[in-house]
């Protein structure tokens, strides 16, 4: 046990604290233990829909079930406590990875992108926001390095076990008699073993407590304010714009930048890395069918898996590296500078200079993981922000407007996405995500000073 605490740097914690990173640990480690098909499955849909714009499609309308439901389940969850939101989500990813089993069809694939859809809107708030209402419920002031090393060390464990989890689903695709299907049990498997966890580990009597307080602190907070003949009306929509719009400007820049990281990750990467490393040049032809035995799926696989391991190492030590900056939201500017627009202009360099296969391969690898290393530095400064704008006793609903924010905003960008490598490639793709992000750090640079909104909470 003690190499654990050593592993996650939680050694001199407090036990209270220590048992509780741990339990958070844990449900991270099941939820990332189900990645052992995230780095081909994009390509496996591709098999089925043969076309980049229904997989955008596909993937618009799963997220935009999950926007809709996003911020009432949030809403709810603040009330009703994380413990059940967390099942249920979990449910549901054992209903998804168990159907995919049998999907051959868009319209299956569609009912389940609509179950992720409900998956993503009840994981939002649930274990994230239940960890950090409980540190800050528990722990003492003063602890912000300590919550920012926490949050790189989990990442650090979460990403090496999706990781591992990635390399053995490519090993087993590679293996001719193991198919697609085989997997997928397996992470329906662990998605089950996952609502066990939730039930054993985020307790219900915390969440009555946070109950009692949000009522109370929802009644201080009105109470303060100064004009006491203002109307009930007045007063809700003063604290709406405390609690929801005033960190919204936060929530639409990390949504379009994420989303600029995730699709490519998810979508233009594998898609880019199948297209230079196969033989036969898949995907410049009409025909979209993927050979999973190919050795582009095990070459993706285990670059998706040093990388993991890559990010894991740079969020374990971000704390520490990041400690000299005392501002997170300066610091995340300049990380987040270079970690997006710079990036896309260099792939788009890579894409547009006719370079040789090999060298091309090896360019686009080599600054996929450069970009790891600067996202995995940010992992401390991007929590400890988060923690500081957020507030606890709307944590759960806000981390849900966060996520419908940034549904609404994938479901147009994954869309626009797919039409664009459709009929302009990997150069226009390029084009559009350097767009996306120059616009989120754009929103980011003109936001209001997180400072101030940490003294209103």
């Amino acid at each position: 046990m003690s190499f654990i605490y050593t592993i996650l740097g939680i050694s001199a914690f407090p036990s209270d604290l220590r048992n509780l990173s741990l339990k958070y640990c844990g449900l991270h480690v099941v939820v990332s233990g189900i990645y052992l098909s995230y780095a081909w499955i994009s390509l496996y849909y591709l098999s089925i829909l043969d076309s980049f714009i229904v997989f955008g499609i596909i993937l618009s309308i799963g997220m935009l079930c999950g926007a809709i439901l996003d911020l009432p389940l949030g809403v709810l969850t603040d009330y009703f406590g994380q413990r059940i939101a967390f099942s249920v989500a979990l449910s549901c990813l054992f209903v998804y990875y168990f159907g995919l089993i049998f999907a051959s069809k868009p319209i299956e694939l569609l009912f389940l992108e609509i179950i992720v859809g409900i998956y993503s809107a009840l994981l939002s708030g649930s274990f994230n926001a239940w960890f950090m209402n409980t540190w800050e419920f528990i722990s003492s002031k003063g602890n912000e390095l300590s919550f920012r090393n926490i949050m790189g060390s989990v990442n650090f464990v979460k990403t090496i076990v999706a990781a591992v989890a990635a390399f053995i689903g490519g090993f087993l695709l590679y293996q001719t008699q193991v198919q697609p299907q085989t997997i997928f049990l397996l992470q329906a498997l662990i998605a089950a073993i996952g609502i066990i966890l939730g039930l054993k580990f985020i307790s219900s009597p915390f969440s009555i407590k946070r109950r009692i307080l949000h009522k109370e602190e929802r009644m201080n907070f009105l109470s303060q304010i100064n004009n006491r003949e203002a109307s009930r009306l007045a007063k809700k929509i003063q604290y709406v714009k405390e609690k929801y719009i005033i960190i919204t400007p936060f929530f639409i820049s990390f949504s379009l930048l994420a989303f600029t990281s995730v699709s490519f990750s998810t979508v233009v990467f594998s898609s880019l890395l199948y297209d230079i490393s196969s033989p036969i040049q898949i995907f410049k032809q009409s025909n979209y069918e993927i050979h999973f035995a190919a050795i582009s799926i095990i070459l993706i696989s285990m670059i998706r898996a040093i990388s993991d391991i890559i990010f894991a190492v740079a969020s374990r030590f971000s704390g520490k590296v990041t400690s000299f900056i005392s501002s997170p939201y300066k610091g995340l500017l300049i990380f987040y500078t270079l970690n997006y627009p710079i990036s896309w202009i260099t792939y788009l360099g890579i894409v547009v200079i006719n370079f040789s296969p090999n060298i091309k391969l090896n360019l686009v690898i080599l600054t996929f993981f450069l970009r790891i290393v600067l996202i995995g530095l940010t992992t401390g400064l991007y929590w400890q922000l988060y923690l500081n704008i957020t507030s606890s006793e709307t944590r759960s609903s806000q981390e849900s407007l966060f996520n419908t924010i940034n549904s609404f905003l994938s479901i147009i960008g994954y869309g626009l996405l797919g039409v664009i490598i459709e009929f302009y490639r990997f150069r226009g793709a390029m084009i559009f995500l350097l767009a996306v992000s120059c616009l989120g750090m754009l929103i980011l640079v003109l936001v209001k000073n997180p400072d101030n909104i940490s003294q209103i909470h």
